[in-house]
């Protein structure tokens, strides 16, 4: 079994990759005990407990109700970008943990999903409360998983716009292999940096160990969701690239098209560190 500290919140961290590890590190460094689950635990993360565990096997998540979580941050995500590996990844895990978290006596589960459950598709402004989305298997699978474990615990649902960091970033390596946006019709993209979905989720958990009353649902986005247009052509002046004329960019009808409000993660306290995506973006570029 693995050790555990009852003089400090404990906080397991399901699924726990790149923004698991850094909510770790912080919530670490603020006297939490934090114990990672992910199928190849990482090297180098001093001041935390790992399991290796697979979050589909309830069996493999015992040792972890043992160690008595008062908190669970999970991050779940698709075994492969295939309508299986949706169901897999999102809808089977969250089932194998909601099983082993009955009757589990947690103050709060934070669950990490997306804005992609949005129905919303032709730019207009979506909230926590906006209707989510009918088809899509991505969409559903998330949807799905969202209700498992809400239905499982009191739990809190961070609804993360794109996130972003460092140099390898889903716009950039679009336009550097030359896949670029037309200026018409607008297209919107809402984004997110690391840090702040980073340190939004630590806002919460701080809360809640406060005793303050959390929304079910916050949007995790920056202030200004932004043409996609914009952003490339912004980035590319950045990048030191020639973006081409609308006229040699092929036709392309996103999947997403919406406006991401994120007037409820404001009014909880939180100050975002990147306000916008040329912020973000600016200070990812200056370590170059």
């Amino acid at each position: 079994m693995v050790q555990r500290d009852d003089n400090k919140p404990r906080v397991a961290l399901i699924g726990c990759g790149d923004i698991g590890i850094a909510l770790a590190r912080r919530l670490v460094l603020q006297d939490y005990r934090c114990l990672g689950l992910r199928r190849s635990p990482p090297a180098g993360t001093e001041g935390m407990q790992w399991l290796a565990a697979d979050y589909t096997e309830v069996s493999d998540l015992q040792p972890m109700i043992e160690w008595k979580p008062d908190y669970l941050v999970i991050t779940l995500k698709p075994a492969a970008y295939t309508e299986a590996g949706y169901q897999q990844g999102y809808v089977a895990g969250a089932q194998a943990i909601a099983k082993a978290i009955s009757g589990c006596k947690l103050k709060r589960v934070f669950y990490v999903s997306s804005t992609r459950v949005y129905g919303e598709s032709d730019g207009g402004w979506v909230d926590e409360t906006s209707p989510l989305a009918t088809d899509g298997y991505a969409a559903l699978a998330l949807i799905a998983a969202e209700q498992t474990i809400a239905a499982a615990a009191d739990t809190t649902l961070i609804r993360c716009a794109g996130i972003y960091d460092g140099a390898a970033t889903f716009y950039r390596s679009r336009i550097e292999r030359g896949l670029w946006s037309r200026s018409e019709p607008v297209i919107y993209t809402n984004r997110i940096h690391r840090a702040d979905c980073v340190g939004f989720l630590a806002h919460l958990i701080h809360l809640e160990q406060q005793g303050k009353a959390l929304q079910p649902v916050y949007n995790a986005a920056d202030n200004r969701p932004a043409p996609r247009h914009q952003l490339e052509r912004w980035l590319a002046d950045q990048l030191g690239l020639i973006p081409p004329n609308d006229a040699s960019v092929p036709a392309h009808s996103p999947e997403s098209h919406k406006r991401v409000s994120n007037e409820a993660l404001t009014a909880s306290g939180y100050s975002l560190r990147y306000t916008s995506f040329e912020e973000g973006y600016a200070a990812e570029l200056s370590k170059r």
